[in-house]
């Protein structure tokens, strides 16, 4: 078998993990032929080749640079890899995909999941953070394989045959010119035969471990656990959880239901609801000291659930997904079906003494309706409170700070055509009025990272009109 490869490597921060690849391909026992793309000369072993330039001005569009020389090199190979400059892909990898293409339909294409590691071995999977998660309703059988869907569908490579690599020419949609999107232009490199040539990217669940790669750098090993803008990144013990909660969906077992939509329509994952989202610090601090029932809506991988549960809260929770209640689960919470009306159906003779709204109602399309239906939830003395994101103050910045991304923002305040409300204080404030809630405190604040107390309400900051979230309190 003829494999041509081709690796994006750009600098020399990641040179010896090149070296490590190239020792790779060449200790299989295939016919391999190695090019390295590049900005600039590079010593590299024999017998590799080193492509020099860039397709535009802009640095990171050398991941681009392989399309061309795959689609010349198109009837001469059986497989072709593509991959950043460190990913490792193995024999066994290879075999696998080789295995599974054979037995699944010609429209499914098998993808990858990256792994890092911690110093004492274990795993971390960076590819599953923010809003990227498991599709609950997307497992199924093919034949010997279980099947699912991650909505990540950048892995820093891919695989094609030499028929795959023909479909995707054909498409019209790889041969093109470097773009960014919902992913940015590196990503976009990477993810263009799975997004926009035809296929159908799913990942081989019943035979996951063959499909996983090594993330040489480690580059997101560190966030694990903490709190950074997208959210922790997943471990090994939540990737088998989430994996074994996919099973049941299979089996009937879990609903394969989602609470609401998370995606937008805007050509951006910026706004997408997280189901990985830090603890949020900021919310907690709103809390009466004496609250001892919480109920949270639209709960992802639990990091804030987690945090109350440790202070003795009893705390349930309205998740986004049976799959990701698999964890809110493994900490302690209490979860309800991940459908709005059969959670209030079983929460309608219980009352709560605080309900939490973190990053929810922006998303839904009527969220007065649901706002009605949490006070009637609250305990005479309890506190609804939450935040959304302060999305009036991003478009007001879009022209200044974000002008070569203006396109992220059209259409903003159209919830038909976005799938998400423009979202601001003056506009929760109506949302919450409208809804029968008493406003006692609202402001803004930076999101997860500690902000300074300020008035009755710690935690919120008034007039902070670049902040990204807005709090508000109500009964």
């Amino acid at each position: 078998m003829k494999i041509l490869v081709g690796i994006t490597c750009y600098g020399t921060r990641n040179l010896a993990h090149v070296r490590t690849l190239i020792d790779a391909y060449r200790s299989m026992p295939f016919d391999v032929d190695i090019v390295v793309l590049s900005e600039a000369p590079k010593a590299l072993p024999a017998g590799v080749q080193v492509r020099v330039g860039l397709p535009t001005p802009d640095p990171w569009s050398l991941g681009f640079a392989h399309r061309q020389l795959f689609a010349d090199k198109a009837g001469d190979y059986d497989l072709f890899i593509y991959s950043e400059d460190d990913i490792l892909v193995s024999e066994a990898n290879i075999r696998a995909f080789l295995r599974a293409v054979q037995l699944l339909p010609p429209e499914v294409l098998p993808g990858f999941l990256r792994f890092e590691l911690h110093p004492d071995g274990q795993k971390n999977y960076p590819d599953i953070h923010g809003p990227y998660h498991w599709e609950a309703a997307s497992v199924r059988r093919a034949g010997e394989y279980v099947l699912a869907r991650l909505s990540n569908e950048h892995s820093g490579c891919y695989l094609l045959t030499r028929e795959q690599l023909a479909r995707a020419i054909a498409s019209g949609g790889f041969l093109v010119a470097p773009h960014r999107g919902r992913y940015d232009l590196l990503c976009s490199a990477a993810t263009d035969p799975y997004t926009q040539c035809g296929f159908e990217r799913v990942m081989c669940l019943s035979h996951l471990n063959d499909f996983e790669l090594r993330h040489l750098s480690d580059a997101y090993v560190h966030r694990n656990g903490l709190v950074d803008a997208d959210g922790a990144v997943v471990d090994g013990r939540s990737q088998q959880l989430m994996c074994g909660a996919l099973l049941e969906v299979l089996r009937s077992q879990r609903p394969a239901g989602q609470l609401f939509r998370t995606k937008t329509a805007l050509p951006t994952s910026l706004w997408d609801k997280s189901y990985h989202e830090p603890l949020r610090d900021d919310l907690l601090r709103l809390l009466p000291p004496g609250a001892r029932r919480v109920l949270c809506v639209g709960c992802g991988s639990g990091a804030t659930e987690a945090a109350l549960v440790q202070r003795g809260v009893q705390v349930t929770a309205i998740p986004l997904d049976a799959v990701v209640a698999r964890l809110l689960q493994d900490q302690g919470v209490y979860t309800v079906e991940p459908d709005f009306g059969r959670a209030f159906g079983a929460l309608q003779r219980q009352q709560f003494d605080a309900i939490v709204l973190s990053e929810v109602l922006q998303h839904l399309p009527e969220p007065v309706g649901l706002l009605r239906r949490l006070k009637g939830l609250l305990e005479p003395s309890g506190v609804l409170i939450g935040s959304v994101p302060n999305l009036c103050a991003a478009r007001r910045c879009a022209g200044r700070l974000l002008a070569k991304n203006k396109q992220r923002f059209r259409g903003m305040g159209d919830f038909s055509g976005t799938q998400m409300n423009l979202s601001s204080l003056s506009g929760t404030r109506r949302w919450l009025k409208a809804g029968g809630l008493a406003v006692l405190g609202m402001g803004y604040s930076a999101g997860p990272a500690p902000c300074a107390p300020r008035g009755r309400w710690s935690g919120l900051l008034p007039g902070a009109a670049s902040a990204a979230h807005v709090l508000f309190v109500a009964r």
